[in-house]
């Protein structure tokens, strides 16, 4: 009878679904059914589930049945649907409720949770992704890649806690509660996890047809597949493992698992984890897996040991950990127990062993597993959680297995608890307000489970606390803790003690709100124990893993910050202690949140689609009291207002205001929204409202809202117009009133200065008049007194002239004289008026008119006594020098080819560069040549250099102002090409830029100027394309830059940079390099390669070319926020690894990498992929990689790599992951410098040094391994080498060197300076400079060549010049100097009078030779002073014959050091050669003071006015010179002032490399002064490094056995070098009796003081040289000493 009623209801139901509800199927929502019922609210989820509608309301809860099958509403289009919509609004979906709960959270700015609960295998974990899936994608404004990283965390959650059931696939083995973040703007920002107890269990053991975790058979899948992970991570087939195969479950898919370890990996890529710790994990994990294979044996029942299988075992897991392989031994056979302090070492039995080694498995997996979750949490929510959040807890559910064991306990356990929080929250919360409130309602009968949860967790006697007291005990067992049980809940209605009373002693059994549930006690007091693996974990503290090392020292901080009972203590903490805790506060996190819960139903045990097992479904409807549920929510009153906040919510819908009678304004405020009295009341404090009447009331405020916001913005918006129209008028009426006053004020001024030139000029006119009538009484008077005096004067004519004769011819004999002594004549000066009178005319008549450039430089080179016209005469001579005046005139009229147009263009704009003093005369005369040209066409040439010329450098101070003056008046005055000329000129004459040019103009430029325009530059980008811009000759490569961020839409420009790529490399161009003398370069460079190859095309040389990308990386583990930027990043990535290959990238690593670059150059792959999309195998792949296959088997391996890893991706998403993927290699933004390391060490000397943003990195070129690396704030100096190219590297003694793992590293560890050779040093240097400021002084000291100094004025070199000759004069008046030898004169052979015309002729060809170099001094000529290619054939100091030999030889031993024989010729010497003649000279010269004064004089004459100052020679000269200022110093005052004048002056030329020595030598020579005399002539060491102007450096010992190279200066002595190693050991300069010891065989020696160092240096070498045995000798920092 039962069954027909039933049936009878069930065809009730559907005819009533039919018939009233038409097209629609079922309820929508339950609460509508007009009867409620179980057998209904059944029918109505079979009728939605078999038309594939799995979503169904209870109100505001949501039943979500599982089809186990795909459906199609979950895709973006759905997402947009369902955005901003009422719950209610559209048809049930799990997206309503995410969109009601984010609403709830925008408009409340309250906390919500999202509870998702239900049996195992209900869809609860897929319910949890869709609800993050829709949050992350509705939310505005949130990053692309914090989206990626959250919705990947569930890949590695699902990977690691999740495992097949026999009721589920993918089970969650653990629950978690996954807060989203939001901030003020409501946009995510990040997700914290909290994980809830993993079952450990099933690491050692899996029931029938269930499995392990997941990743396990992930990893031994794609160990499988790829063997170089098999080989790394000890891989085995799944058969081979134990704990793999405790149950029999169905065979495994290789080709699935792998392929989800995949995506695993990619997982952990977006969460930005380091590959090293990856590779940690699964070393963990392999580990796990080979503990179950070791097999105990047993010994005498006491004692275990391994077979003989296990020795292999225990080696692998050593191996994999970074353990030692007895400690690991003992961890598995011995057990350690500390009594008050005393450890005592206990052998385990082989039961106990075995269970240690699953206990072992289980806390590595465990400790692993909440690694993971902390890991995940911190790349997810880096610190940046906002106040709010919305929580979505997805629990494990119900659970009654054939064996249920602790974990099932403390699961539905679990399920009791927040069941309680259901019942409280709907049904008990909701009555209780209601009858403290006094309203009409229908009271609701639930089932509550308090009963059953006290008897689980009320102490003092429930089920936990019984367990816990047994696991505190010594002999706590199982059978005791039931004993327990049973005796304490007998009589409880919800405890039984179990099925059958033959299994009491082994079971129990609770009534759970969902059912009875036996458990299986075995097992429950281990379980609940959790045994520490503490000696486990010290062992794995020391562990050569970094990943193992760090696993061993985490710790979960929320069990370590939990509160505990009174008299506990975190070691005797169990596991239900800690779950309970854990529960409880997420029970309070619940409470303070607004809930929404997500029933999910399970429709059959098969997981079978489209099959519905009714009774199923009925029991969990019961259970989860769905018809109470409904009837509340129909009946009852869900939305609740205090009378205060509905008021001031609502009044907005009253037009009259009235506070007096709060009942009836509330009641009013339902009358006028004509809401019905059934579905609202009024309670004592509060009103209670449905959820119709509510949503109605809703709309109608947002309504009247929005109508009067639109009433205020436009009263607002007049408002703001009004001010702003007033406000505009005023300033109007205020700007016209100053510009009118200013005009009339012009007006004024120019009216009263032209009154005042026109009162000057007639001013003038009249003063002029007066000035004529008062010169011409002037001249009548004199013209009188003249007349009076012509007696006296003719009288004394005669005595005048005698005296002028004789005195005429005593000046010609003095100036025959002093001609046939090859010297220049000074005029005579004796104050004669007679004689001024005489000279004056010769003077106009040499005068010269400059009025034309070309007409001046074509007359011939006269003797001019003028001083000024000299000074032009000589520029013009410099000017010309290497040109022919005939060419300059050809240039002019235009009778040259166009290459030797440019020629001279070229030299003229040169000359200028190179010399300062020439540029005023440059733009002088072309401002003459361009005045009053008749020729249009030479004018027009004149032009072109006068535009060329004023970009390249700049007019002085002095004539800037007379320059724009004259361009002024052409710009008024020309019209047509030649005022743009001028227009050209007058724009650039203003430029802010200070430097000049370092190139004359090259043919482009010159090309371009002729037609009045710029260089189209096009500048290259890593990604193929280009772009063109117009650059300026005044454009350096910083406003390129800028230029281009502007052209691409860059954000910023921080770290990019122009490079040069030509055919011998590339180059960095620093940001104040001009782009023209780049052009200019490229092309010098090519017409010397074209003309020492005549035969080859000019393109032979290579291609020179802009290039555009980033030079600093100061940030590179941050992604940029422009997209342009990443664009750009993401090509020079891609040109890093697969052209470049500088990272070492796996062949696995290549082919994800290849993947996302196909996907961003071709997007999304179709099905059939073409091959010759991927034909050009090395556009994906490093050659390193490719070449190991042929191109055909590359070609499916790329396409596949395509759909794996770039399908589905959007470009930007590809791009974003494929620069991640490459931030994680430490050599990300590293800038790679081929360099080799001179010195000793176990490794090649062919290395890579690093430039990174935090240091320096010694890399191996072979596998891009770091061999050493050490941060800028541990370098104590960077030297340059001025001569070569070599880079010294110092470190501080307490330098921290991060060394990688290899043996041969070792040897380095200890050394603190490194020197390398590279010819790329001062891109070093200027790169370390851009890094890390703070070292700018030691390497900007070095790169003086770089700087750009002031040049020397001309008074500056007069006054040192003058200073030389003062010297001279010094040394001749002391007669120190020896008078040069008397040849014969002319003066001597010629006794007849010469005319006046001979004699200038004379004069001229005399002066002509001269050189104007100096003055003849007392028969002393300038030839004296100056350099000589020929030997002398006497000294030039005075010393005695025997001598003087000795000084002639030295002087030909100078000649031959210098390159120069006894004849003039060049020679080439070996370098040992030239140590042996600088000894060879120094040992000579330093015995006696004669023979040193004699040799500074003949060095200082080589060293003076030599034609070619930066030749070999000259330079050679210099090097012997600094040699002998370091040594030893001049003993004559005179000579060693004189030498002081001659450096300075030398000095004072910053553009040569003379220069550079003069300032070296000058250094040496004050160190040098004051300082003890040195006994012994300069080691070689000493030597070699003073000629190539560096510090002299040795070993220094100390007594630990470690020892320093030191550098110090040639004269310093014992007491500067203790100083130097002072500092250099850190010790502190108060630390007194330190000394340094010579070592000489088994003999030492105390230096003193004042003795330098270099002085011993030598000693040993000549004591080497002399000595057969060679003994070595060191120096050795001596331990400290007592002084008396």
């Amino acid at each position: 009878m039962l069954e027909r009623i039933l049936l009878l209801k069930k065809a009730i139901y559907q005819f009533v679904y039919t018939m009233s509800i038409g097209r629609k199927v079922g309820y929508a929502d339950m609460t509508a059914m007009s009867e409620i019922d179980e057998i209904g609210i059944n029918q109505n989820l079979n009728v939605r589930y078999n038309s594939d509608i799995i979503y169904t309301y209870t109100g505001s809860i949501l039943l979500a049945v599982n089809p186990y099958k795909s459906i199609n509403i979950y895709n973006t289009q759905n997402i947009s649907e369902y955005h901003t919509c009422k719950l209610g609004d559209l048809s049930p979906h799990v997206f309503a409720v995410a969109e009601a709960a984010y609403t709830s959270i925008v408009d409340d700015n309250i906390n919500q949770a999202c509870v998702i609960s239900g049996e195992s295998g209900a869809g609860k974990t897929e319910t949890t992704k869709f609800i993050l899936q829709y949050l992350c994608t509705v939310t505005s404004n949130v990053s692309s890649w914090v989206q990626e990283q959250i919705l990947e965390a569930n890949t590695i959650l699902e990977a690691f806690g999740n495992a097949k059931t026999t009721r589920n696939d993918n089970s969650s083995r653990f629950g978690k509660f996954m807060q989203v973040c939001f901030d003020d703007y409501n946009c995510i920002k990040g997700c914290v996890i909290q994980d809830y107890l993993l079952e450990q269990s099933r690491i050692t053991f899996q029931s029938e047809g269930e499995r392990n975790y997941n990743i396990m058979y992930q990893l031994v899948a794609q160990g499988q597949k790829n063997i170089g992970i098999a080989k790394s991570f000890n891989l085995k087939p799944p058969e081979f493992y134990k704990y793999l195969n405790t149950s029999n479950s169905e065979k495994i898919n290789m080709h699935s698992e792998s392929k989800k370890f995949d995506a695993v990996t990619m997982a952990f890529t977006v969460l930005q984890i380091p590959q090293f710790v990856i590779d940690g994990v699964f070393k963990v994990l392999s580990s796990i897996l080979w503990l179950g294979n070791i097999e105990f044996i047993d010994v005498d029942g006491e004692v275990t040991d391994f077979s003989s299988s296990d020795q292999e075992v225990i080696s692998i897991i050593s191996n994999l950990l970074g353990l030692n392989r007895c400690d690991f031994k003992k961890v598995l056979l011995i057990r350690q127990i500390n009594v008050r302090g005393n450890i005592t070492e206990i052998p385990l039995k082989i039961k106990e062993a075995i269970e240690n080694r699953h206990a072992l498995a289980k806390a590595l997996y465990s400790k692993t597993f909440t690694w993971l979750v902390s890991k995940i949490n911190s790349c997810t929510n880096p610190g940046q959680d906002g106040a709010k959040f919305l929580g979505v807890l997805d629990i494990f559910g119900f659970e009654n297995f054939s064996h249920n064991s602790f974990e099932q306990l403390c699961i539905n356990y679990t399920n009791e608890k927040l069941h309680k929080f259901f019942n409280h929250y709907v049904f008990a919360l909701e009555q209780s307000i209601y009858e403290q409130e006094g309203i009409y309602f229908n009271h609701v009968e639930f089932t509550d489970n308090t009963p059953c949860l006290e008897i689980m967790e009320k102490p003092p006697r429930c089920v936990f606390k019984l367990l816990t007291e047994q696991c505190h005990m010594p002999k706590g067992s199982d059978s005791a803790f039931l004993c327990n049980m049973h005796t304490e809940f007998e009589s409880h209605p919800n405890y039984i003690k179990g099925s059958d009373r033959r299994l009491w002693e082994t079971e129990f059994g609770i009534k759970h709100y969902a059912g009875l549930v036996i458990y299986a006690a075995g097992g429950f007091v281990e379980k609940n124990r959790d045994v520490q693996q503490d000696v486990m974990f010290d062992y794995m503290s020391c562990s050569k893993d970094l990943f193992i090392k760090d696993l061993s020292k985490y710790q979960d901080f929320q069990f370590i910050s939990s509160s505990y009972p009174r008299g506990s203590s975190k070691s005797k903490c169990t596991v239900s202690d800690n779950f309970r805790h854990q529960l409880q506060s997420l029970i309070d996190v619940l409470q303070n949140t607004k809930p929404w819960y997500v029933r999910c139903i399970k429709p059959n045990l098969q997981k079978r689609p489209n099959t519905y097992d009714s009774s199923l479904v009925l029991d969990q409807l019961k259970y989860l009291g769905v018809v109470d549920i409904i009837r509340i929510r129909r009946e009852g009153f869900p939305i609740h207002f205090s009378h205060e906040d509905f008021i001031v919510r609502y009044k907005c819908l009253m037009k009259y205001k009235s506070f007096e009678n709060p009942e009836k304004y509330l009641k009013n405020i339902f009358q006028i929204s004509g809401m019905p009295p059934t579905e609202w009341q009024i309670g004592k404090t509060k009103i209670f409202l449905r959820n119709e009447v509510y949503e109605l009331l809703e709309t109608n405020r947002k309504d009247t809202i929005y109508k009067n916001a639109v009433i205020i913005q436009k009263y607002w918006n007049r408002y703001y117009c009004q001010k702003s129209f007033i406000r505009n008028k005023q300033a109007v009426l205020k700007i016209q009133h100053a510009y009118r006053g200013w005009r009339l004020r012009i007006r004024f001024m120019r009216m009263r200065r032209s009154a005042i030139v026109i009162q000057s000029r007639l001013r003038g006119v009249f003063a002029r008049e007066v000035a004529v009538a008062l010169r011409e009484m002037k001249r009548v008077d004199e013209e009188l007194k003249r007349r009076d005096g012509m007696y006296g004067q003719l009288t004394s004519i005669n005595t005048h002239t005698l005296a002028d004769c004789e005195r005429l011819i005593q000046e010609e004999i003095r100036v025959l004289a002093h001609i046939s002594e090859n010297i220049q004549t000074e005029p005579i000066n004796d104050n004669n008026d007679s004689e001024s009178n005489t000279t004056r005319p010769s003077i106009q008549q040499d005068s010269v008119d400059l009025d034309n450039i070309f007409d001046f430089l074509c007359e011939s080179n006269g003797s001019l006594d003028s001083a000024p016209i000299g000074e032009i005469n000589d520029n013009i001579k410099k000017l010309v020098k290497y040109l022919d005046a005939e060419e300059l005139c050809k240039y002019m009229r235009g009778e040259l080819n166009a290459e030797r147009e440019l020629h001279i263009i070229q030299y003229i704009i040169g000359l200028g560069i190179e010399r300062e003093e020439l540029r005023d005369e440059i733009f002088i005369q072309c401002i003459r040549q361009s005045r009053n040209n008749p020729n249009i066409d030479w004018t027009d040439r004149i032009w072109l250099i006068l535009c060329l010329s004023i970009v390249a450098f700049q007019p002085s101070k002095l004539l800037f102002r007379y320059f724009v003056s004259f361009i002024k008046k052409n710009m008024i005055d020309l019209d047509g090409k030649f005022r743009q000329y001028s227009q050209w000129c007058f724009d650039n004459c203003k430029s802010t830029k200070v430097s000049t040019r370092m190139y004359p103009p090259s043919s482009v430029e010159v090309a371009a100027m002729r037609r009045l325009g710029t260089i189209v530059c096009r500048f290259f980008f890593l990604d193929a394309r280009t772009k063109a811009i117009d650059v300026h000759p005044t454009d350096t490569a910083g406003d390129a830059v800028q230029k281009l961020a502007e052209k691409l839409n860059l954000i910023t420009t921080d770290g990019w940079a122009i490079y040069q790529n030509r055919a011998d490399g590339e180059e960095h161009i620093k940001s104040y390099d001009y782009l023209y003398d780049i052009i200019s370069a490229w092309e010098m460079k090519q017409s010397t390669y074209t003309s020492t190859r005549k035969t080859a095309n000019a393109s032979s040389s290579g291609e020179n070319r802009f290039v555009f990308k980033k030079r600093l990386f100061k940030l590179t583990q941050e992604l940029s926020q422009d997209p342009v930027e990443v664009s750009m990043l993401y090509s020079q990535a891609v040109h890093s690894v697969v052209k470049k290959d500088e990272f070492p990238v796996s062949e696995k690593v290549a082919l994800q990498l290849a993947g996302l670059q196909a996907q961003v150059a071709l997007g999304d792959p179709s099905k059939q992929p073409k091959p010759e999309y991927y034909s050009d195998i090395n556009s994906f792949l490093p050659m390193r990689i490719s070449k190991t296959r042929e191109q055909q088997f590359w070609i499916p391996i790329l396409a596949q790599a395509h759909r794996q890893y770039g399908s589905s991706r959007n470009e930007l998403t590809a791009k974003v992951l494929y620069l991640s993927c490459v931030m994680q290699y430490p050599l990300y933004g590293t800038t790679m410098f081929k360099v080799n390391y001179k010195g000793y060490w176990n490794m090649a000397s062919n290395i890579i040094l690093g430039i990174h943003f935090d240091g320096l990195k010694f890399i191996n070129p072979e596998d891009k391994s770091v061999m050493l690396q050490f941060k800028y704030v541990d370098i104590e100096s960077i030297l340059l080498d001025p001569s070569d190219s070599f880079i010294t590297i110092s470190l501080n003694r307490s330098a921290q060197l991060l060394k990688s793992s290899r043996d041969e590293s070792s040897f380095i560890e200890s050394q603190k300076c490194f020197v390398f050779e590279t010819p790329q040093k001062n891109e070093i240097g200027s790169l370390i400079i851009s890094y890390y400021p703070p070292l700018s002084n030691w390497i900007l000291n070095n790169l003086e060549c770089s700087k750009k100094y002031k040049g020397t004025t001309k008074e500056d070199r007069l006054r040192l010049h003058q200073n030389v000759v003062l010297c001279r004069r010094q040394l001749v008046d002391m007669n120190i100097v020896k008078k040069p030898h008397d040849l014969g004169g002319f003066l001597r052979n010629t006794l007849r009078r010469l005319s006046k015309h001979r004699l200038e002729k004379l004069r001229s060809e005399q002066g002509s030779s001269m050189q104007d170099h100096g003055e003849i001094y007392k028969g002393f000529s300038h030839t004296f002073w100056a350099f000589s290619k020929q030997q002398i054939p006497f000294c030039l100091s005075t010393i005695s014959d025997q001598e003087e030999v000795v000084m002639v030889q030295v002087f030909d031993l100078i000649l031959t050091f210098s390159g120069l024989g006894t004849s003039g010729e060049s020679i080439k010497r070996a370098e040992d050669e030239h140590v042996r003649i600088i000894q060879s000279i120094m040992d000579k010269c330093m015995k006696k003071e004669a023979l040193l004064n004699e040799l500074y004089l003949q060095l200082i004459k080589q060293t003076t006015d030599h034609p070619d100052a930066n030749s070999r020679v000259n330079l050679k000269n210099w090097a012997l010179l600094c040699v002998l200022c370091s040594v030893i110093l001049p003993s004559m005052k005179a000579v060693r002032k004189y030498l002081i004048a001659h450096l300075k002056r030398c000095s004072s030329d910053f553009l040569s490399e003379e220069g550079k020595y003069a300032r070296f030598a000058e250094n040496c020579f004050f160190r040098t002064q004051g300082t003890r005399r040195r006994q012994w002539t300069p080691s070689r060491e000493e030597i070699l490094c003073t000629t190539n102007r560096r510090p002299c450096y040795a070993k220094f010992y100390f007594m630990d056995g470690q020892y320093y190279s030191i550098e110090f200066q040639p004269s310093s002595t014992t007491n500067d070098v203790l100083e130097i190693i002072k500092k250099k050991i850190g010790l502190q300069d108060n630390a007194k009796g330190y000394s340094i010891y010579e070592v000489i065989g088994n003999s030492e020696r105390s230096l003193s003081s004042e003795e330098k160092v270099c002085d011993v240096m030598a000693k040993w070498e000549k004591y080497q040289v002399t000595s057969q045995q060679g003994i070595q000798v060191t120096f050795t920092k001596i331990k400290y000493c007592f002084r008396i």
